[in-house]
């Protein structure tokens, strides 16, 4: 490394056995009886919890619905963070920190009523839990609408598929191999079940202009077809996922007409 002119910072450097294991960017790794695990440092995990609960308890007055537009996209973020490793137990324990702040959250805000009819007026049965937490409510349109919170512990675990032999992207005669593998990895470019995603589906996905697929290496913007500044909303029916370019004609093309 010093023949290339790097060195190596006596204070941020420590040489460890891998069967100790050593923490990297929030992850843990650590080889158990020959085989190398990669899983969420504990520490972030636990100050993650810690934080999940302040923020729950900062929000003592707020409507069910607002909550869980609080709390989905920071549990996701932290699920897509950390599901291309061994996370699975990690998420069962974070759901099950969550549900208990979320059920005193909810006690705290009904003293005088039974635990029974607490977590019946908060929590719901989605699929096989019982503990879901989640309201009937309205959205931006004025349309009812059930709103649930994420359940971690339900985020499937991605792992990292190899690139076959020395396939390059540049060779013409592979381009259908790339066309394939750049698909099923964009598919879970967005978290499961959110509006992005099902923006996506709804173009099958792919890009309404060139019509290209979205995830043919470019990277891809998403467009209010009403602007925001014209009145247009943030949901499913006035968004559309745009390569950039693609993005940039569209608005060209507005400013010139």
């Amino acid at each position: 490394m010093s023949e290339r002119g790097l060195k190596i910072s006596e204070e941020k450097t420590r040489i460890v056995h891998i069967r100790d294991g050593f923490n990297f960017l929030g992850f843990n790794l650590r080889q158990y009886k020959g085989k190398l695990l990669i899983k969420p440092q504990k520490e972030k995990v636990l100050k993650f919890c810690k934080e999940l609960g302040r923020t729950i308890s900062q929000c003592a007055t707020w409507t069910q619905q607002n909550l869980i537009a609080k709390l989905k996209p920071i549990l996701r973020g932290f699920a897509n963070y950390y599901r291309g490793v061994v996370s699975k137990k990690t998420f069962n324990y974070i759901n099950h920190r969550v549900t208990m702040y979320l059920y005193c959250w909810a006690k705290r805000r009904h003293p005088n009523k039974g635990k029974k009819w607490v977590k019946n007026r908060y929590f719901h049965r989605v699929e096989d839990n019982e503990w879901t937490f989640a309201c009937y409510g309205t959205d931006s349109r004025g349309r009812n609408k059930f709103y649930s919170l994420t359940n971690i512990s339900k985020t499937p675990i991605i792992r990292h598929v190899k690139v076959t032999g020395n396939y390059s992207p540049d060779d013409p005669e592979l381009k259908k191999y790339w066309e394939t593998r750049n698909q099923k990895q964009g598919k879970l470019y967005w978290a499961k079940g959110s509006k992005y995603e099902q923006v996506a589906k709804n173009q099958s996905f792919k890009c309404p202009i060139c019509g290209e697929y979205l995830f043919n290496g470019e990277e891809i913007e998403t467009h209010h077809i009403v602007p925001v500044a014209k009145g247009g909303l943030n949901d499913e029916e006035n968004l559309i996922h745009l390569h950039v370019m693609c993005h940039k004609q569209v608005h060209n093309t507005k400013l010139k007409a």
